[in-house]
């Protein structure tokens, strides 16, 4: 039985055998605590976040949530590797999906990888995506009209006119008659690397969540927001904030109250920077850090009222070059 280290390990492995460069997130230090275990990119590619458990029961709404809303923010694809969903071993061909996020297996990473998974499940039954324009010329090829198709479907007629038309996850028993019918060229593979899941099924990103707006990472958020922004605080990855203002990414690492782990939390937030190519902020008063924190390229301010004084210019300076062009 496959340890959560050894999906780790294996996950990371298959990543660097398909040309990702890869980096570990080993903060927090307690990986049940932790949102994002791996980030990893490619040329030409979204960027991916991984999170990984031994058993999908192990995972908690907030992880997602998090997850999700990073993936969002940051244009990368958020994605679950676990062995078991629910004491059940995952079958490397089927994706589950929880709550936005795509679920594989570290063998199905490989399948993801080659875009060969035709099968999701979702909240407990199982589906297929019809490739529309094939069914619809196998449809004719064989002399059918969408009413005969539809009673051999023991489904509707408009059910057969949106599969034609729409990109559509049918059930897998209306799937496996249809293959019946048209054999597998009538399925396409379900882009889960690729798709934004997050999107279709979930309402669009709040521009702002945050549960104490007095905070500092609530002040951060407010100042994004008003600049016309995007950002959620976060507690279970390195910074305190993942923001995006126009085509700017950040992520905020804000010096907490008697913390010893500032430079710590920027080191492993600088990480995932590169792979998402966005800008890492570190607020913080003691200026003896500056040094060090430049070293990862770090945009370093030592008050919170420099941070949105320069936001408020920044975006002011966008505007106006908006404007003139």
């Amino acid at each position: 039985m496959k340890s959560v280290e050894d999906v780790l390990w294996e996950t990371i492995r298959t990543l660097q055998m398909y040309g990702y460069s890869v980096d570990k997130v080993v903060y927090p230090e307690d990986p049940r605590k932790r949102s994002i275990d791996v980030v990893a990119s490619r040329n030409g590619e979204s960027p991916l976040l991984v999170k990984i458990v031994e058993d999908t029961a192990q995972l908690q709404s907030r992880e997602l949530r998090e997850l999700r809303e990073c993936s969002l923010l940051l244009d990368a694809a958020g994605l679950v590797v676990a062995n078991k969903d629910g004491g059940v071993e995952i079958d490397y061909m089927v994706a589950h999906e929880r709550s936005g996020v795509y679920v594989v297996s570290a063998a199905g990473l490989e399948a993801a990888l080659n875009n060969s998974i035709y099968v999701v499940k979702r909240q407990g039954n199982y589906y297929m995506r019809v490739d529309g324009e094939k069914l619809r010329e196998e449809r004719m090829r064989k002399g059918y009209s969408l009413g005969d198709l539809a009673a051999m479907l023991s489904v509707s007629r408009r059910s057969v006119y949106m599969y034609e038309q729409e990109e559509v996850d049918i059930s897998l028993n209306t799937a496996l008659r249809l293959m019946d019918i048209f054999g597998e060229d009538v399925f396409k593979p379900i882009p889960i690397l690729h798709e934004k899941l997050e999107q279709k099924r979930v309402p669009r990103l709040p521009r702002r969540r945050v549960g104490n707006e007095s905070s500092e990472a609530g002040k951060a958020i407010e100042t994004i927001v008003r600049a016309g922004g995007e950002a959620v605080e976060t507690k279970r990855i390195p910074p305190d904030v993942v923001a995006r203002l126009g085509d700017d990414k950040m992520l905020i690492v804000i010096e907490r109250r008697r913390e010893r782990r500032l430079e710590k939390r920027v080191y492993e937030a600088a990480k995932v920077a590169m792979k998402v190519v966005a800008k890492v902020i570190a607020i913080t008063q003691r200026r003896e850090y500056r040094a060090e924190l430049e070293d990862y390229g770090v945009n370093i301010y030592t008050s919170f009222e420099e941070f949105v004084s320069e936001v408020g210019v920044e975006e002011a300076k966008k505007m106006h070059n908006s404007n003139s062009s």
